[in-house]
């Protein structure tokens, strides 16, 4: 039997990227998977209901809105019968700019995303796993939620709130069977961090082969980037009966290039 077999997960932000690679293996693993993304993922939840022959759900969603949230996450109750996994990975990135020269619409929205809208997820999905009797919430910070970095100072302080949202839910729904957690990648091959390339190396147009290759030489003492099928794998055994006694962790994914606490 698969890990997660008979467990209903919700993926947010799950159209690309991390949640993207997470949504398909806890597929894989055996879960009824509902993807959630502000563009609408059906098409993804059509493929893995093709590649599992099982049902899964797309919904197009905005985590930063806390009533749809929760509306969202009680359909997923009335659909499928339960919801065991809430992945909360919707996230954006920020400009890359001292903080001196950062605007009020940036902060507020990767504040909003970020970090409003995992306080959202962890106030929806624990309310419901509190009253039906356990769960697994899973959150996506960044090795950046514990340190604060030159030019991404609002990116960090966000991921930092995640962190710090993900302790403070631990204790409080642990007593309810409910365990969260935070996993903080470190520097990953995403279409996102392709996008801004550019503006990371200074370059108009930058090779990215050699830049990776450069990077993870110098940085990671593994000597490779990370993949989204990374997170996957270690966000698969968060959800499953495993890690049932992992709880309020913030757990670095980073090849080494994060070795702190």
């Amino acid at each position: 039997m698969k890990a997660l077999t008979a467990k209903v997960a919700v993926v947010t932000g799950a159209r690309q990227g991390l949640g993207e690679a997470t949504a398909r293996r806890l597929a894989d693993d055996g879960a009824t998977v509902v993807v959630a993304d502000l563009q609408d993922p059906g098409a993804l939840a059509a493929e893995l209901e093709q590649r599992t022959g099982r049902r899964h759900a797309g919904v197009v969603l905005d985590v930063t809105d806390g009533r749809r949230l929760r509306a969202a996450l009680d359909d997923v109750v009335a659909r499928f019968g339960s919801l065991d996994v809430l992945v909360n990975n919707a996230g954006v990135s920020q400009p890359q700019l001292p903080l001196i020269e950062t605007t009020d619409e940036t902060y507020e929205h990767v504040m909003a995303v970020n970090a409003r809208g995992v306080f959202n997820g962890i106030r929806a999905g624990g309310a419901i796993m509190a009253e039906s009797g356990g769960g697994r919430i899973i959150n996506i910070a960044s090795y950046l939620g514990k340190r604060g970095l030159a030019t991404f100072g609002v990116y960090s302080a966000s991921k930092g709130a995640v962190i710090s949202l993900t302790q403070a839910a631990a204790e409080e729904l642990g007593p309810y069977g409910v365990t969260v957690n935070a996993v903080c990648p470190g520097t990953m091959v995403t279409q996102l961090m392709l996008d801004t390339l550019s503006a990371t190396t200074g370059e108009e147009n930058p090779d990215a082969e050699a830049w990776m290759r450069a990077y993870a030489g110098d940085r990671i003492p593994v000597r490779r980037m990370g993949r989204p099928a990374d997170v996957a794998g270690l966000v698969s055994w968060l959800a499953s009966d495993d890690s049932s006694y992992m709880t309020g962790a913030a757990l670095n994914l980073s090849g080494g290039e994060a070795l702190y606490f």
